[in-house]
């Protein structure tokens, strides 16, 4: 099978077009939805295999507690990497408005827009070494964190590209340098 192709893996792509810069967010995976399902289906033979040796021993009932766990096993990977494997922002910022779209796999399901003089980046540091920086994307209005999903140094790419694309930022603790 064809294995994920580079622009998938990336957590933060960033695209420039003529006065419009696109910033696309995406969850860095240890394994994507096709490696989930093959690890699902050696799970299951496995499982289904020793069920099958304690039936022919006469423990039948071991059957149908070896269907209940693989039907729970799959039904909880799907609902916790399906949705991460396809899970999305994307900003995009013009030079009257800021969209946030956020979705999993296909079309967007949410979208935000914040308008663009008064759009900056609002940046929470970290209180301790254990917490994540925030990133907020803010205006008069509205106030949406982004990259809620990224890991440390993803969202630090986020930051700077977020950055190199116009907007202005703010900190939490101002009187301290934000950083790079």
């Amino acid at each position: 099978m064809p294995s994920r192709s580079h622009a998938e893996s990336i957590t933060v792509l960033s695209e420039h077009r003529a006065d419009t810069t696109v910033i696309t967010l995406r969850p860095h995976l240890s394994a994507d939805w096709r490696q989930v399902k093959r690890f699902m289906a050696l799970i299951a033979a496995v499982v289904f295999v020793v069920a099958a040796a304690w039936s022919a021993a006469g423990i039948w009932l071991a059957l149908p507690f070896a269907g209940f766990e693989v039907g729970l096993l799959c039904y909880l990977m799907h609902r916790v990497c399906f949705r991460l494997s396809y899970l999305y922002q994307r900003i995009t910022i013009e030079p009257g408005r800021v969209l946030i779209e956020q979705g999993v796999r296909g079309p967007p399901r949410r979208r935000w827009e914040l308008s663009r003089p008064d759009a900056h980046l609002h940046v929470i540091l970290p209180a301790r070494s254990v917490d994540l920086m925030r990133l907020t994307l803010r205006d008069d209005r509205t106030g949406l964190e982004v990259g809620a999903f990224l890991h440390a140094d993803a969202r630090e790419q986020a930051r700077r590209a977020l950055r190199d694309a116009g907007l202005m930022e703010t900190s939490d603790r101002w009187w301290q340098t934000a950083g790079p």
